[in-house]
């Protein structure tokens, strides 16, 4: 798990994308899940969305969390607070950027 992981941090899509996809395939399945909740930092890795820079990485990363949130067992394996980060992650979409606001005041230097 490890090594899959630490190959869908490396910066080329090709890899990246491949090592999200087999975590896709597993997701559904409750051993896989208790493999995933029990990598430290996996649950973080996979909400961060500064991860996956372009568009092929974004969508598989998304993928992997609407295939964690579909499963019956996902919400008893990774607890309360992981399930209701990956269902706000899936509610706002794979392209959801936080909004930043700033005011200008007219005269100001």
């Amino acid at each position: 798990m490890e090594m899959l992981k630490g190959i869908s941090t490396q910066p080329f899509p090709e890899l990246h994308c491949v090592a999200l996809k087999i975590f896709t395939a597993i997701a559904c399945q409750p051993w896989g899940q208790k493999i995933m909740i029990d990598t430290p930092g996996f649950v973080e890795f996979i909400v961060d969305r500064s991860t996956g820079p372009d568009k092929e990485s974004k969508d598989a990363k998304f993928e992997l969390v609407k295939a964690l949130v579909n499963s019956k067992s996902t919400a008893e394996i990774f607890g309360n607070q992981h399930y209701l980060r990956l269902r706000t992650y899936m509610r706002e979409g794979p392209y959801y950027v936080t909004a930043v606001s700033s005011v200008m005041v007219e005269g100001a230097e």
